[in-house]
């Protein structure tokens, strides 16, 4: 005589075999993530690689994935609330986990509508009053503003100014 499959025993069942999916999907929901996040956390979840793999490329199909968009956006909304360099920003993608093309891609659109004199200066703002020069250069390197943005914003000759830095 067989067992006649309860609730409980189904359930179970279900719960032994997630549906990496919707796993990925309830990630997604809680903010952006790249692909590389994602097929990370299927596999932590018991998913193999190639399952991963499928999972990144369906949701790249629905729409819910583009690596691209998201490091768009991330870049410009930094940029908004913290003004930096370029290469500070650079590394910063490249920190998140987003792929070298991507992340040049990335910087090109967020560049594309303002400067980085224009963003050195907004860095500086409320700064200029209280600090001296060579504080405003440490300041914007720290930032990951060039030294050609650095010396027309402030005004400051780097060359003859290194020994204070």
């Amino acid at each position: 005589m067989t067992a006649v499959p309860t609730r409980r025993s189904s359930r179970r069942r279900r719960e032994s075999a997630p549906d990496y999916l919707t796993l990925a999907i309830r990630y997604l929901a809680r903010t952006d993530r790249t692909a590389a996040q994602v097929e990370r956390y299927v596999q932590d979840k018991g998913a193999s690689r190639a399952e991963g793999r499928v999972i990144v490329r369906e949701l790249e199909r629905r729409g819910y994935l583009n690596d691209q968009a998201y490091a768009t956006r991330w870049a410009e909304t930094r940029l908004s609330r913290h003004p930096m360099g370029r290469e500070r920003l650079k590394a910063e993608l490249l920190m998140r986990g987003f792929e070298e093309s991507v992340t040049e891609r990335a910087l090109r659109k967020a560049y594309l509508s303002i400067s980085e004199q224009e963003l050195a200066c907004q860095a500086l703002e409320g700064r200029a009053s209280r600090t001296r020069p060579m504080q405003w250069v440490r300041f914007l390197r720290q930032r990951g503003f060039d030294d050609d943005t650095i010396q027309q914003v402030t005004q400051v000759d780097l060359d003859a100014g290194l020994d204070e830095l």
